[in-house]
């Protein structure tokens, strides 16, 4: 069910996003301010609006941005806040969970809603690589802790290269949990607002046990950036 409602959300998604190419002229591009599940260490500038199928997020003025994740999580929250400190630095708190889970979701699994916090230090950003390291935890139901890194090979100024590994340590039941994805990011010249994500995604597994085993699913993202004002 959760497949074939992802196939629907994908095709309204394309067709919603080919139908601003016509009036790109009025757009101001703005950009993703997430990789695949790892959100970058930036906050967009104001009144910009990111849409696609993982993140729905708009930033106001002081470095405040608001951000929502239907499937699955950006920086492990499902709705939350990211404020920018620096650039290159930002802190982010919210629900810690996942609202439509595609395989087993890329969150501990049998972990119901809880409160989750980050911090995203950008330790690398030029023209053709970028990449962050984010802390995380989250409390009140198995209180965990974790890492994860992601970052962007930009060699041409059509396609990147993006990859990802996240851990969470279960304070709860002691389990350590591992997860890892890749793929490219599109960048259609003629349309800068807009950007395309696919690649494979390894859900998150615990590690520590006799006979670890995980799933992978495609991962598939549409995403349109503009400032709105």
């Amino acid at each position: 069910m959760a497949g074939h409602f992802k196939n629907v959300c994908i095709v309204i998604a394309v067709f919603s996003f080919s139908a601003f190419c016509d009036t790109e002229t009025n757009i101001i591009a703005s950009a993703p301010t997430h990789y695949f599940y790892t959100p970058t260490a930036n906050v967009n500038p104001p009144y910009s609006l990111v849409v696609s199928l993982h993140e729905i997020s708009f930033s106001f003025p002081n470095n405040l941005q608001v951000q929502a994740s239907i499937f699955d999580n950006i920086g492990r929250l499902a709705f939350g806040a990211k404020y920018g400190i620096f650039d290159n630095l930002s802190v982010g708190a919210g629900l810690a969970n996942t609202l439509v889970h595609i395989g087993n979701g890329h969150a501990i699994h049998d972990a119901k809603s809880r409160f989750g916090a980050y911090v995203c230090y950008g330790f690398i950003k030029n023209p053709t690589f970028e990449a962050a390291i984010t802390p995380h935890m989250q409390l009140v139901d198995h209180n965990s802790i974790g890492c994860d890194l992601g970052g962007m090979v930009t060699p041409s100024s059509i396609w990147s290269i993006i990859w990802e590994v996240g851990t969470s340590g279960d304070l709860t039941t002691s389990n350590f949990w591992f997860n890892t994805d890749g793929g490219l990011r599109i960048h259609p010249p003629s349309i800068p607002f807009l950007n395309f994500d696919a690649g494979i995604d390894v859900s998150e597994f615990i590690v520590n046990v006799p006979h670890p085993s995980t799933s992978a699913t495609v991962y598939f993202d549409a995403i349109f950036a503009m400032k709105v004002k």
